[in-house]
């Protein structure tokens, strides 16, 4: 076999490969064994058939097709190795007509590394919102646990305001006819929390248990389901119960209660510090993206379609897994929101793109400042690892062997992100906050 690397462009590969005769003989005589036990030839049981009856009767061509299955991809991988060339996704084979006595030729075309200059990365000017975790964020945060320990109660009598919670049918119409994934049935429904369309929780305010209403809406220019982005919606509501919230008092109290402290005091510092903690994350994840953003713009790397492909794959498989989180299949998601996986991919695909062309640049940066890891830092990285996922460091040792290499990679990845971090310039823009996301926030409860 004779392998060739016609050109690399646009980070792909072109390689012509020549199969010799014995090479393909020996293809040949594996697709026989296979053809010979699912055909009959006259006289002779299946099986049985010698191959120059078969070819007699049939054609050579009646083994090409399965020849072709064993001869291809053993003679590119084959053509991969002689070539030292990494093959990064599925490739394309331009197989060439099949002439009895003359050599057998096909083309491939596949995916690789791109090949591209780093410039100078050093120095990157990035400006960043001011962070910080104001007396209002802890505030914030002290409401939303406080209203996690509110006791419930119904009303029966008295209308809904913001704060409450509705149990709702509804079922949403446009230009009068019913659309899919517009019904839903005993669902609650906080007033005030902004889960639904905007304008729709606050036109059942004043509401009663019992009464129904037609809430007017539009759905944003923006909506994830195009056919209904932009759209005037009447949602007909029919209101089954309302539960209104009794708060606590913030007190000493009630920081017992929900916590392991003795005082408010004490409570509000530890909320400060988790939210400090989770803030300065949220800083240097800031920081990250807008200097992988800048320098990725500064390099000229072209990515493959086929690896772009690859990534997007990726994404769905792990959207789909957070979709199952929240109890939704895939399926269920792209009914309820009127989409499917090839929009998905057409909305996706600057962004897998630009992952791409990072990780390329990210592993050439790997490469030429000569990154390495040491035993110590992988240890140390699996003893995390063990840590954060809450099983024993051996299990997770263990389940690491076969992607040791993969982790390593990995390690060296994110050194150097932070080569890139540790060499930019930063600034923070006075006069500009960067406001808090409370979220879940450690607080000794």
């Amino acid at each position: 076999m004779e392998a060739k690397l016609e050109k690399i462009e646009n980070s792909e590969a072109y390689i012509a490969i020549e199969v010799d005769a014995e090479k393909f003989e020996e293809g040949m005589e594996k697709a026989y064994r296979k053809v010979v036990k699912q055909v009959g030839v006259p006289g002779f049981r299946k099986g049985r058939v010698p191959r120059p009856l078969l070819e007699a009767h049939y054609g050579k061509e009646i083994l090409y097709q399965d020849a072709l299955e064993v001869i291809v991809p053993e003679a590119y991988e084959e053509a991969l190795e002689q070539l030292n060339i990494k093959a990064l996704a599925q490739p394309e084979f331009d197989i060439d007509e099949i002439e009895d006595g003359k050599l057998f030729k096909f083309q491939v075309r596949v995916a690789v590394k791109p090949e591209f200059e780093l410039v100078n990365l050093e120095g990157l000017e990035i400006s960043i919102p001011y962070f910080q975790v104001t007396d209002q964020d802890v505030d914030n945060r002290l409401e939303e646990i406080r209203s996690r320990y509110a006791e419930l109660s119904e009303k029966t009598e008295e209308p809904a305001e913001i704060g409450d919670t509705m149990e709702i049918d509804f079922e949403g119409f446009i230009d009068g006819e019913a659309f899919p994934g517009g019904q839903g049935s005993d669902y609650p429904l906080e007033l005030g929390s902004n889960t639904f369309i905007p304008g729709f929780e606050e036109q059942l305010v004043g509401l009663k248990v019992g009464e129904s209403k037609d809430v007017q809406v539009t759905f944003p220019a923006d909506y994830h389901a195009e056919d209904l982005a932009g759209k005037d919606t009447v949602f007909k509501v029919n209101v089954k119960k309302i539960e209104t919230k009794k708060m606590r008092e913030l007190d000493d109290e009630f920081a017992q209660e929900v916590s392991q402290f003795d005082s408010l005091a004490e409570l509000r510092e530890d909320i400060k510090s988790g939210l400090e903690k989770m803030t300065e994350a949220r800083k240097q994840e800031f920081i990250k993206q807008e200097v992988l953003a800048q320098a990725v713009g500064k390099c000229d790397i072209q990515a493959a379609d086929a690896v772009v492909s690859v990534q997007l794959d990726r994404m769905l498989e792990q959207f789909g897994q957070r979709m199952v989180a929240q109890g939704l299949s895939l399926e269920q998601y792209f009914q309820i929101t009127g989409s499917n996986p090839e929009a998905f991919y057409s909305e996706l695909r600057p962004d897998a793109e630009k992952t791409v062309r990072i990780n390329f640049m990210l592993e050439k940066i790997a490469e030429e400042k000569g990154f390495t890891v040491t035993d110590e830092e992988i240890n140390k990285q699996i003893e995390n690892m063990a840590k954060d996922m809450g099983v024993e460091l051996e299990l997770v040792r263990e389940r690491m062997n076969d992607i040791m290499d993969d982790l390593e990679q990995s390690m060296k990845i994110d050194k150097a992100v932070q080569y890139l971090v540790d060499n930019a310039i930063i600034t923070e823009k006075e006069n500009e906050d960067s406001s808090v996301e409370t979220g879940e926030v450690e607080t000794g409860e």
